[in-house]
């Protein structure tokens, strides 16, 4: 095995460590509460991780830029592990509520460097459009594998071996990836101080709107107490962003995201996640809620979409000459898939669901590695790290906004049948907005790639 080889399997398979987790613990989490007691903390060991994970992304893109991708990459790595190590040891929820903090913070220091470093270890576009491609074929594959194995693990060995379990596989990862990954040679790096003010007032901004958005999303009083949340996020959004175009070196280079092709595929990445996230959350909710579809048989019928996501994710990575087609065609499956999704009635059998959703997953994974590629040619070699951080933030951020928000629809719950058709026509119209975006960004974006 050669060192590009190596490298890029260090990235593989610590990634696949780091989706493996979510996926795991998702079916161990209601053995951990009944042992460990405070279900009020149970969404928590959810939302902590994600939080972390989110807000951090600025800061650790800007880093990974500075100091180095191997460096942030195994540096993140080794708090994901330690915070894995820690969660295992937890004496209480709230304990465990801390610990996926850690592993979090981890996390965010993972993805953008990870993300970087396919691209340092392959330049030729082409080669790294198919790389993406495959990254995320297998990221598809660790989060149909987590449940299955998460529930053997807890049945046959404990829930505490959910977190141990990813201990070895990171070790791993770290030390294909310490043989394998360039060290950024020292003219690359941009000198001056690290934006730290920068950097904090959008985590501030970040956590505030992300946690108004899910209160928001409760309905009644919490409704209030979110929507002032995120007003204040707001406006210490805007607070950053002014301080951003003053600093000489931004956590957010706002001048990056002014490109045609890096803004564009921000946006695009963005509502990708807003229907990538929401059919995750309410596909299941319309098979079980509306068609008497079991627990089990609900999610199952999430594995086609996310094989078809893997199977498209593997595609998009060969046609990246051919962008503009595969983007018109991904946006069309969305749109079809969640539009069909709306015109289903009940009695027509939770397997009528399978069809649209292989739809929209063929289309989650056609897009998501062009925006990758996309973005990374635009930022060039000096900014790589914190543009991979600007995709993976709007995915994040595509997913909060979007299911709080559309899930305000099911307060009423005498009518989940017709809020889902709304949920569904909504995402069907969101899909077409991006593909007109897509239509009319696209002459300028092929220029500029």
């Amino acid at each position: 095995m050669n060192r590009r080889r190596t490298g890029f399997a260090g990235l593989l398979v610590g990634m696949s460590a780091s989706v493996l987790m979510q996926t795991l613990i998702a079916t161990s989490l209601p053995v951990i509460a009944s042992e460990l007691g405070g279900m009020s903390l149970y969404s928590w060991v959810f939302g902590a991780y994600m939080l972390a994970s989110t807000v951090t992304i600025p800061l650790f893109g800007k880093m990974a830029d500075r100091m180095g991708r191997r460096t942030m990459y195994l540096a993140g790595l080794s708090v994901f592990l330690i915070g894995s190590a820690l969660a295992g040891l937890s004496g209480s929820m709230a304990h465990l509520v801390g610990f996926r903090v850690v592993q979090g913070i981890g996390a965010g220091a993972l993805a953008p460097a990870a993300l970087a470093s396919v691209g340092d270890l392959f330049e030729n576009e082409t080669e790294r459009g198919k790389v993406f491609g495959i990254f995320g074929a297998v990221q598809v594959l660790a989060n149909l594998i987590g449940p299955a194995l998460g529930g053997w693990v807890t049945d046959h060995l404990g829930w505490r071996y959910a977190f141990y379990v990813v201990i070895p596989v990171g070790a791993v990862a770290a030390v294909l990836a310490g043989l394998g990954l360039p060290s950024q040679r020292q003219q690359e790096r941009p000198s001056g101080a690290l934006d730290w003010q920068g950097a904090g007032l959008l985590g501030i901004a970040l956590c505030a709107v992300l946690l108004g958005l899910q209160a928001i999303g409760r309905g009644s009083a919490a409704a209030w107490q979110g929507a002032l949340a995120t007003l204040f996020g707001a406006v210490v959004f805007a607070a950053a962003i002014r301080w951003e175009r003053r600093h000489a070196d931004p956590a957010l280079p706002i001048a990056l995201l002014t490109q045609p092709t890096l803004g564009h595929a921000a946006i695009g990445t963005l509502l990708l996640g807003a229907a990538t996230h929401s059919a995750v959350a309410f596909i299941p909710l319309f098979t079980q809620g509306t068609r008497g579809a079991t627990a089990t048989g609900a999610g199952a019928v999430l594995v086609p979409m996310m094989l078809a996501a893997g199977m498209g994710s593997a595609i998009s990575g060969r046609l990246m000459a051919r962008r503009r087609v595969v983007m018109t065609a991904a946006w069309l499956g969305l749109s079809a898939g969640f539009a069909w999704l709306s015109l289903l009635r009940a009695g027509a059998g939770a397997a009528m669901a399978i069809a649209p959703g292989v739809l929209i997953g063929l289309g989650m994974g056609l897009l998501l590695p062009i925006f990758l590629e996309m973005a990374q040619k635009a930022a060039g070699i000096a900014h790589r790290a914190t543009a991979s951080g600007m995709i993976q933030l709007a995915r994040n951020l595509g997913g909060a906004l979007g299911v709080p928000l559309l899930g305000i629809w099911l307060s009423d719950e005498q009518s989940l049948g017709r809020s889902l058709t709304i949920i569904f026509g909504s995402l069907a119209g969101i899909s077409v907005v991006a593909l007109v975006l897509a239509q009319s960004a696209s002459p300028r974006v092929e220029e500029a790639s």
